[in-house]
């Protein structure tokens, strides 16, 4: 009789039911400040108890458990196993433990076990190859590492690659020599644990971001700042009202910070949410058809791929709520997918579009722009509890109207960048965060980004800096210089690109060349092309002049291979 999914059918009634206000007050409202990364998960237990959390795209099997659903009381148990699992293996409170795997449950699962006993996860991206995450390892002091056999057998391969690494942990059933079993650790763990006290300075997790000095920065986020978000949606959530049904599709990484911040304040606000272990574009059009998915975020690439995969031909109108962030969103691309949302509708409510701006420093979101088109790259308003300035070279506020340095203060504020006080120092003077990006303030009080004062590269909402590949791609013997930039790309944004001189007397091809880098840097930040130049137009100061180093490559053709790297 529907073409949604069985286990959706009549969830409504049964299974979805709303918490009763005056017990949605007492834990959301009245004790808001309770909530920290030891504890939050456990209180939305207590709140929430059997209401579906997640529904996987693929069933895990546990001794304890098996299927394909989730709820908020049995993720606090696995937390809970994994937090006793990790005493077991003898991590303490402060110890770093490393995340490298595929966008699957059991990456939340050992983040928040891990935040119960005081640890600090490090959750990095999937795609990073041996080398780099050895480097960061290595840098963050991990000694245990959680991987799955995927990122195992495709950018790891052998355990001596990243020799930091004392225990190293495989989500899969699978054995492998000198690897501990993730299954078979928590099946034997308790399920009771007390999270341990943690107070609002106390550091939560590092996130690493590419850093301008070519290599990574991890950046520091306490409990307070990761809680300022979930508590302030936890408030909201303990007075509005809940629709007889919310489900809530999750396609970006939760290693990435935009991903990250979806799933927390998913769970502030109670919603039960369908986890994509990869984002798969005509598979998500399907989804979000087939289960009546009613809120969708994802970056604008994303929505771009939605297009090519055929969204105007899906039925969209189950969709309530748009949104996104990572990058600018173009208001034809909101408008166009308002229209695909509202046209079948039919006197329904009308589909709203959110989109927010946030730095991985910030935990997140910073500002929110009202539904709806408001020019391009508008980033909207501060949210309750931050501000913006927009500040000139000299550390001074600029006129309204005009284009100046974005700095803001927010109590989700990292403490500050992991083993590089240097930098911390620099991005902290005068007393507020430098975000690093140009601005304006419109009359209708939104602000915008004009351009990015870093030199950053946007692909795909990933951001990449010249430097830190640069540092990695003249490693290569046959290389003099390389100047690394982004050209325009329909999908992704922008794609890096490679400016080459070869050492006297070299004959490398860039073909050649871009094997050599497609097996060392990861995917998303490896240059898509490679470029041989007879040299890099320089400065009077001797630094590469990248703009001019830019449309120089936009001006012709590159010398490499017609494949891409994936």
């Amino acid at each position: 009789m529907s073409r949604v999914d069985p286990k959706f059918v009549g969830l409504e009634a049964e299974r979805w039911p709303a918490p009763q206000l005056g017990k949605r007050f007492s834990l959301l409202v009245a004790q808001n400040r309770k909530l920290t990364t030891s504890t939050f998960t456990g209180i939305l237990a207590d709140l929430y108890e059997n209401r579906p959390l997640f529904f996987l795209d693929q069933p895990i099997e546990y001794a304890f458990f098996q299927g394909s659903e989730i709820s908020f009381r049995t993720l606090s148990r696995f937390t809970n196993r994994v937090g006793n699992w990790l005493l077991k293996l003898g991590v303490k409170r402060g110890d770093r433990i490393g995340l490298a795997t595929r966008n699957r449950v059991e990456m939340a699962f050992a983040e928040f076990g891990a935040q119960k006993i005081g640890a600090v996860p490090v959750p990095i991206n999937s795609m990073l190859r041996a080398e780099e995450i050895q480097q960061l390892m290595e840098d963050a002091g991990c000694r245990v590492l959680l991987t799955d056999r995927a990122v195992f057998d495709e950018n790891i391969k052998d355990t001596r690659r990243v020799p930091s690494i004392e225990t190293w942990a495989l989500v899969s059933r699978q054995s492998l020599p000198g690897l501990e079993s993730f299954a078979a650790g928590i099946e034997a763990a308790e399920e009771t644990l007390e999270p341990v006290p943690v107070a609002d300075s106390d550091l939560a997790v590092i996130f690493y971001t590419a850093g301008t000095t070519g290599r990574p920065k991890g950046a520091m986020l306490s409990s307070g700042a990761l809680m300022f978000g979930v508590r302030y949606y936890a408030k909201v959530r303990a007075f509005m009202p809940f629709s007889k049904r919310d489900l809530t599709l999750l396609v970006m990484p939760l290693a990435h910070t935009s991903g990250h911040q979806a799933l927390i304040l998913n769970m502030a606000l109670g919603n039960p949410a369908y986890l994509m272990g990869r984002f798969d574009p005509g598979k998500t059009l399907e989804l979000i058809d087939k289960l009546r998915v009613t809120s969708f975020s994802g970056i604008p690439t994303m929505y771009r791929m939605l297009l090519e995969a055929g969204a105007e031909q899906a039925d969209l109108s189950s969709v309530l709520y748009f949104g996104g962030g990572a990058d600018a969103f173009p208001d034809d691309l909101i408008t166009k997918f308002l229209a695909l949302a509202d046209r079948r509708k039919q006197g329904r409510k009308k589909t709203r579009f959110i989109r927010g701006y946030g730095l991985t420093e910030t935990a997140g979101q910073l500002a929110q722009a009202q539904p709806g088109p408001l020019g391009h790259a508008c980033i909207g308003k501060p949210i309750s509890g931050v501000e913006f300035q927009l500040w000139d070279d000299e550390m001074r506020p600029i006129k309204e109207g005009d284009v100046g340095e974005l700095v803001v203060r927010t109590p989700g504020i990292m403490k500050g960048y992991w083993n590089n006080s240097e930098m911390t120092e620099e991005v902290f003077r005068g007393g507020w965060f430098h975000t690093g990006d140009l601005g304006r303030k419109g009359d209708n009080g939104n602000y915008y980004l004009a351009s990015r004062k870093k030199e950053m590269i946007k692909v795909g909402g990933y951001s990449v800096f010249p430097a830190e590949v640069e540092t990695e791609m003249i490693a290569h013997p046959d290389i003099e210089r390389v100047a690394v930039v982004g050209l325009p790309h329909e999908m992704k944004g922008e794609r890096p690109a490679a400016a080459v001189v070869l050492r006297a007397g070299a004959t490398v091809g860039a073909d050649d060349l871009l094997a050599w880098a497609r097996e060392r840097i990861a995917p998303y930040k490896c240059p898509r092309q490679i470029f041989l130049v007879d040299g890099l137009p320089m400065s009077s100061a001797m630094k590469v002049k990248r703009a001019d180093v830019r449309q120089m490559l936009l001006e012709r053709k590159p010398d490499a291979p017609k494949g891409e790297a994936a």
